[in-house]
């Protein structure tokens, strides 16, 4: 392996143009090479992030040698098919979140990895940051005593256009697919599997969910609340709260750079984590490391993970009455 990592974005979207200004930060890894279907737009974004390569196809980004790993990043629908497309060909991946639409494209996808033996991770980079690292910490010293529940939340409010993507459900819209991911994989991520769920939805005239409210019944009688929205501007912070004590990580708290541990006795500590970058570089850095290492999979962002968001999600959106 190369000294630097070299990236290959497949799809210039918003979300690529946060995700390639993140490597200034990442000085062992580099993006090379940008692939759209719409030939302008992938010189555009090269042009704008002095990129060396452009493509008018996935088959060309797919084929290019000096590529060892690509980023999809195309419309959550597209996910399965793009990412199956690069795995049968023998490059790794990370896929933006959500992995996938549903439980079952999310298996194929991971199960074709393992017979490729190649790389694949959900790229959830709200894992990689330094405050749920932190959270994880004070939970493992039993700091906040024994966890009861978790609470987290991401709403914003959209202007409402029926024609937008997050209104579409042949792009994937509705809350839970679209910001609902982030609280859900907090709640999963420490609790684990949940035991029982209970969602609720409120449903656009185009069947996409505007609002999502999940409770969840976890082992031991843990619980979790989680809610999503695409109509309303949430608070978005993240309470985990203990028999001695809670955690709290400060808003918007899938990006934060703070988390406050208060106790019942009255003490607190505060936990900052200052960075110049815009969070990105934290996953593309444990990415980057993973390639080198040579590994199949991302330990801190597992393939059961991503298949228990996925088997949960698809619950949710039963429940809720979303139909894909």
């Amino acid at each position: 392996m190369k000294q630097k990592v070299r990236f290959g974005i497949l799809g210039p979207g918003k979300i690529a143009n946060r995700f390639t200004d993140s490597f200034v930060h990442v000085p062992d890894a580099e993006v090379v090479a940008i692939a759209s279907r719409d030939p302008e737009r992938a010189r555009a974004f090269a042009e704008k992030h002095a990129i060396a390569r452009h493509y008018d196809t996935y088959e060309k980004l797919v084929n290019d040698p000096e590529v060892d790993i690509i980023y999809v990043a195309t419309p959550h629908p597209f996910h399965c098919e793009n990412t199956l497309y690069c795995l049968r060909a023998g490059k790794a991946v990370l896929c933006e979140k959500p992995l996938a639409m549903n439980f079952r494209q999310a298996k194929e996808m991971i199960d074709t990895a393992r017979q490729k033996n190649v790389f694949l991770m959900e790229g959830m980079w709200s894992r990689f940051f330094p405050t749920t690292n932190k959270v994880l910490e004070v939970l493992q010293a039993g700091t906040i005593g024994e966890l009861k529940f978790l609470e987290a939340d991401f709403g914003f409010s959209a202007p409402v256009n029926l024609d937008n993507r997050v209104y579409n459900l042949a792009l994937g819209g509705g809350a839970q697919l679209d910001v609902g991911v982030y609280p859900l994989f907090l709640a999963l991520l420490i609790m684990g599997k949940p035991v029982e769920v209970k969602a609720f939805s409120q449903l656009a005239t185009t069947g996409a969910d505007a609002t999502t409210s999940v409770l969840m019944k976890f082992n031991g009688g843990r619980l979790a609340h989680i809610y999503s929205s695409i109509i309303t501007d949430s608070p978005k912070t993240a309470h985990l709260l203990g028999t001695e004590g809670r955690i709290t990580i400060s808003a918007p708290w899938h990006k934060s750079q703070e988390v406050i541990v208060r106790m019942n006795s009255g003490e607190s500590n505060h936990y900052s984590f200052p960075h110049s970058g815009n969070g990105f570089e934290f996953q593309v850095a444990a990415v980057a490391q993973c390639i080198r290492d040579e590994k199949k999979e991302c330990e801190l962002m597992p393939h059961s993970l991503s298949l228990v968001m996925a088997e949960t999600a698809d619950e949710i959106l039963r429940q809720g009455g979303v139909r894909y």
